[in-house]
C-alpha cells in the first residue's frame, strides 16, 4: 500500500586516512544499504587504502583526494558541500553498517522533523558497546566527574548503562557514524574546522542543542566500529588533538561563564590527563613495533 511517505535521498561521506583494507569493508557494507550517493574524501593517505575505490564495483564513487591532511572536520565539510542527499551519512572508514541500520536511522529522522542527526548503537567486533555511543554533553561538572570518578553515573559517558529500547532523545552520540539532516547542518555552518581531530562531533551537537534541534539515538541500528585504525601510525599526536579539542570545546561554550580558578582547573585537568596517558600510549606503540620485528 502506498502511504505517500517521502523517501529522502542519502549521501554517504567517508573521510579516509590510511585505513587499509577497512575502507573496502566499509564500502562493501554500504553497497547493501539504500545509499544514493557515495563520496570518499581522502586526507593525503600514503597507504593502499584507495585501491578499492578504483575497483570496477565502486565506479559510482565520487573521490576527492586532498594533497595533505586538512583535518577531519574540514574533510567532512568538503563532503557536505558536494553532497546532494537530503540526509548525509558521515561514517568512519573502519565502520560497518549491519542489517537495516541505515533504514532505521533514516526512519528515526523522518519521524522527528526537529532532529538534526541520529546515531546508531555502536559495537566492537566482540559485540560490546563502545564508549561514546551515548553520552552527555561535557560541562565543568560532568567532565570533572568523568576525570576524577570514571565509574560515576554522573559523568559524560552513558554507554555502559542498560541498552535502551526504541529511539531515544540524547544529548550526544558517537561521531563515528551518524546520519545528519543536510539542511540543518548547513544552517549551522557545517562542522567547526578549527577542530583538527576529535570533539568536532560534540561541538556540532552542542550547537544543535543551542539552536533547539534534537539528537537521536537509535539502538536498533547496529554498526561495528574497529576504532583507531587511522590513528595507529601517530597515536600520541592523535591523543594530543583529542585533548586540544577538549580545551577548545570548553573555551568555546563554558569558559566565559567560569571564573579564572575554574578555568585553571579545567586546563590543568586536560593537560594532566594527556600527560598521564602519553607514556602508556608510547609504551604500547613501542611494544607493538617490537612484536612486529620478533
Amino acid at each position: 500500500m502506498d502511504t505517500g511517505r517521502h523517501t529522502p535521498t542519502i549521501t554517504a561521506v567517508i573521510v579516509n586516512y590510511n585505513s587499509g583494507f577497512w575502507l573496502a569493508r566499509c564500502l562493501t557494507a554500504l553497497r547493501k544499504s539504500p545509499v544514493d550517493e557515495l563520496i570518499v574524501i581522502d586526507n593525503g593517505s600514503s597507504d593502499q587504502s584507495l585501491d578499492c575505490v578504483h575497483a570496477e564495483n565502486n565506479a559510482n564513487i565520487s573521490l576527492v583526494v586532498n594533497p595533505h591532511n586538512p583535518g577531519y572536520a574540514s574533510a567532512c565539510n568538503q563532503g557536505l558541500e558536494k553532497a546532494t542527499g537530503e540526509f548525509v551519512l558521515f561514517m568512519n572508514p573502519d565502520c560497518e553498517l549491519l542489517d537495516n541500520a541505515l533504514k532505521s536511522l533514516g526512519a528515526a529522522l523522518q519521524e522527528n522533523s526537529k532532529a538534526i542527526l541520529a546515531g546508531p548503537w555502536i559495537i566492537n567486533q566482540q559485540g560490546k558497546v563502545q564508549r561514546a555511543t551515548l553520552r552527555r554533553l561535557p560541562t565543568f561538572k560532568t567532565s570533572m566527574n568523568e576525570f576524577l570518578r570514571p565509574t560515576s553515573p554522573d559523568g559524560v559517558e552513558l554507554s555502559d548503562l542498560v541498552k535502551p529500547e526504541g529511539v531515544q532523545l540524547a544529548e550526544a552520540v558517537s561521531g563515528a557514524c551518524m546520519l545528519v539532516r543536510s539542511s540543518l547542518l548547513q544552517q549551522l555552518g557545517g562542522f567547526d574546522a578549527n577542530y583538527r581531530l576529535h570533539c568536532e562531533d560534540l561541538d556540532l551537537m552542542q550547537r544543535a542543542a543551542l539552536a533547539g534541534y534534537a539528537v537521536l539515538l537509535v539502538p536498533d541500528a547496529l554498526v561495528i566500529h574497529q576504532q583507531g585504525v587511522s590513528s595507529r601510525g601517530r597515536p600520541l599526536w592523535v591523543e594530543w588533538q583529542k585533548h586540544r579539542g577538549m580545551w577548545r570545546f570548553y573555551k568555546k561554550f563554558e569558559a566565559g561563564e567560569n571564573n579564572i580558578f575554574k578555568q585553571a582547573i579545567v586546563g590543568i585537568s586536560i593537560l594532566g590527563h594527556y600527560l598521564l596517558k602519553a607514556p602508556v600510549i608510547w609504551y604500547k606503540k613501542l611494544s607493538t613495533k617490537a612484536s612486529v620485528h620478533d
